[in-house]
């Protein structure tokens, strides 16, 4: 499950139940709480939405380029206001980034990213990398050596009138949510979608360190979910899992959730333990469990069950 940011600074304000609303004031930014009370005060060129009692905001620099910082809600800053970018806010760890930003400030290539602990911002987390993902359990994807140039956007999302319409502004997407996936970090190609080039990927945990061997990266990982993440080498799939253990191998041309892979058209029920489903070569499916052990042989099947196998109706929702 996704948490929130939590970290040191988060206690007083939780304590004391704050809410950080920004506000515009004389043309600069800051926070005030559900009282309608000034808690930081409006002096910064942007200002996200909260995430628990942190804000992401901008400081304008000497050659008019956004420097970027965290603040908490007693306006104390957790993190200093000297970077291009900061994001992905997720269980008290923040990604950080430095390079190149285009024009209009929409989106990063040929820089360096890499992880800050709120509660001890001046530890350095390790190695830098050409994109990071959020910290989730206690473990991120980190990729770099990519196949072509990757352009990590910024996130925001349109601020809405009150008959749901767009205004024309934006918020600045801070957090992480419990739907967030990988691809929200890119900008999408000419046809709308979102294609991340193959590149070395692996997972590192909170002192940044690897949890998967970093001999032997991936060329594309997806997010955890139900504890598995779909990972590709060598062109063939298979899931680890939060340890970074292969507990279904990668060696299937498809498997569930990877990219070009089709949804079942039945689902198995979790109590009888399948939570994948893997296509070999000849294009049959089989189901396995957390494990990686087969649930369901492999079969002539699309996601339904071929009338020659005979299989337990109870194990599927209509």
């Amino acid at each position: 499950m996704f948490s929130v940011c939590l970290g040191a600074f988060l206690a007083p304000a939780a304590l004391s139940a704050q809410t950080m609303i920004p506000f515009e004031q004389g043309g600069k930014w800051g926070y005030k709480n559900a009282q309608g009370e000034v808690i930081v005060e409006a002096k910064y060129a942007e200002a996200s939405s909260a995430v628990d009692g942190y804000g992401l905001v901008a400081r304008e620099s000497d050659d008019d380029v956004l420097m970027w910082g965290v603040v908490t809600s007693d306006g104390a800053e957790a993190l200093p206001l000297d970077y291009v970018y900061v994001d992905l806010c997720n269980e008290g760890i923040v990604a950080v980034y430095r390079g190149p930003v285009d024009d209009d400030s929409l989106y990063f290539d040929d820089g360096l990213w890499w992880f800050v602990d709120l509660a001890d911002p001046g530890r350095d987390m390790g190695p830098r990398y050409s994109v990071v993902g959020p910290f989730v359990d206690g473990v991120a994807w980190v990729g770099s050596s990519f196949s072509k140039p990757v352009k990590r956007q910024m996130r925001v999302m349109p601020i809405m009138d009150k008959k749901g319409k767009p205004t024309g502004e934006e918020n600045i997407i801070f957090g992480v949510s419990q739907s967030f996936m990988l691809e929200d970090m890119f900008i999408p190609d000419d046809s709308g979608k979102v294609v991340i080039p193959d590149g070395e990927w692996m997972l590192v945990d909170r002192d940044g360190k690897a949890v998967t061997d970093p001999d032997r990266t991936y060329e594309a990982v997806g997010m955890f979910e139900d504890g598995l993440a779909w990972v590709k080498r060598g062109g063939l799939f298979g899931f680890i899992n939060q340890q970074g253990e292969e507990v279904i191998p990668v060696i299937y041309p498809m498997v569930q959730d990877a990219p070009g892979s089709h949804p079942a058209a039945l689902l198995m029920r979790p109590e009888n333990g399948a939570v994948r489903w893997v296509m070999n070569g000849d294009g049959k499916t089989a189901w396995l469990n957390e494990k990686g052990e087969v649930v369901i042989d492999f079969t002539d099947s699309d996601g339904r069950v071929s009338v020659f196998d005979k299989v337990d109706e109870s194990m599927w929702d209509y």
